[in-house]
């Protein structure tokens, strides 16, 4: 990426360390990881600069002992409902790790994973876009470096949700509905795209704002309109009661960030490690797209459903790792602008110094291994 696309580091303006040379394996055409095929990645900025001034690529043994020792090193990642582990360890991408993690369930999204980043006891997490930007907003010390994106922009893991019998068919037939609006939440920022579609505004309709018990307002009727994303959506939709008015293809950023403790980025062996669980993260969420068959295991006992839903669930809107640059930026950027003109957050907020994409040459080089396109 060249100078006037390359990003800050990060919020702190922290130099990127110093990350050791990682070997990923690239390319498994069938079942767990193939040590076959090894990629052997620059992430050093001396090992960058070399190869920019034409240096070769150092063997897989060089790069070992190039690493960092990182066997006293120990992440803690904040997993929700055993979703990052379970697909490390099936697609293999957890064996051999040269550093030690301490996995920790949350309930209650991104924000709870923030805030336990915040007192110190999470290194690292998977989340969706919007807790990030509160978390700015709140000066939480942590920091986006990793982004995974819906493959297909034709579809989207969020979705705004009707009764099947209902006689609101399209956007344009909202005026007068109820609609569940969760300030300060994704689906907010959908139902505003949603009545900005249908030439509505908020004085059109009945906004009602629910912290709990919204979906059994909506079961009983009280709500017409609600918003769903995620496994929880496809397991609502498989139900066959319910369909979809519009998703958020085109309107939202569709992406999951991998954020971590600012603490973390400043410390040598932490960074390296993080580096090196982004790589294997990364490989894991292909394997999973790859081999729903295989995928359908994992996601069966995490959510308690049959093949059917737990193929939907996997099927509904692909993920893919991708480097953090400015498609990433401006669409974070846009949703944040978005709350500050709705004065959820108090002033607007400069998003791209949450970002630090000093992982993405291990990205890059995930995406030099997949079939066809990247």
């Amino acid at each position: 990426m060249g100078d006037e696309g390359r990003l800050p580091a990060g919020r702190d303006a922290t130099p990127a360390p110093s990350v050791p040379l990682r070997v990923l394996m690239i390319g498994r055409p069938t079942g767990r990881r193939s040590r076959r095929l090894l990629v052997v990645v620059p992430l050093a900025l001396a090992g960058l600069l070399a190869a920019a001034c034409g240096g070769s690529d150092p063997a897989p043994g060089t790069a070992a002992a190039a690493a960092n020792d990182l066997s006293g090193v120990t992440l803690r990642f904040g997993d929700q409902v055993n979703g990052v582990r379970s697909v490390l360890e099936a697609s293999g991408e957890l064996e051999d790790t040269p550093y030690k993690i301490e996995w920790s369930q949350f309930q209650g999204g991104g924000p709870t994973v923030i805030a336990a980043q915040t007192g110190g006891d999470v290194d690292l997490g998977v989340m969706g876009e919007t807790p990030v930007v509160f978390a700015q907003a709140a000066h939480s010390p942590v920091t986006v470096v990793g982004a995974a994106r819906i493959v297909d922009p034709a579809k989207s893991n969020f979705a705004l949700v009707v009764k099947k019998d209902s006689p609101i068919r399209s956007v344009a037939d909202l005026r007068g509905a109820t609609i569940l609006n969760s300030q300060g939440t994704v689906s907010q920022y959908l139902v505003a795209k949603a009545l900005e579609k249908g030439g509505l505004t908020t004085d059109d309709v009945k906004l009602v704002n629910l912290q709990q018990g919204a979906q059994a307002a909506y079961d009983r009727g009280d709500i017409d309109v609600i918003a769903s994303g995620g496994p929880p959506l496809a397991m609502m939709l498989a139900k066959g009661t319910d369909r979809v008015l519009m998703t958020g293809a085109g309107v939202l950023p569709g992406v999951n960030y991998l954020v971590a403790r600012n603490g973390a980025l400043s410390d040598a062996g932490l960074s390296d490690a993080i580096g090196d669980f982004l790589g294997r993260l990364a490989q894991a969420q292909d394997w999973y797209n790859a081999h729903p068959d295989a995928a359908i295991a994992i996601v069966k006992p995490t959510y308690k459903v049959d093949d059917t839903v737990a193929r939907a669930i996997i099927d509904l809107a692909p993920l893919r790792y991708v480097p953090i640059d400015r498609t990433v930026t401006d669409a974070h950027q846009r949703e944040a602008d978005f709350f500050a003109d709705q004065g959820v957050l108090k002033a607007k907020i400069d998003t791209s110094t949450v970002f630090d994409d000093r992982y993405n040459p291990i990205i890059n080089a995930v995406a030099q291994g997949r079939p066809g396109p990247s």
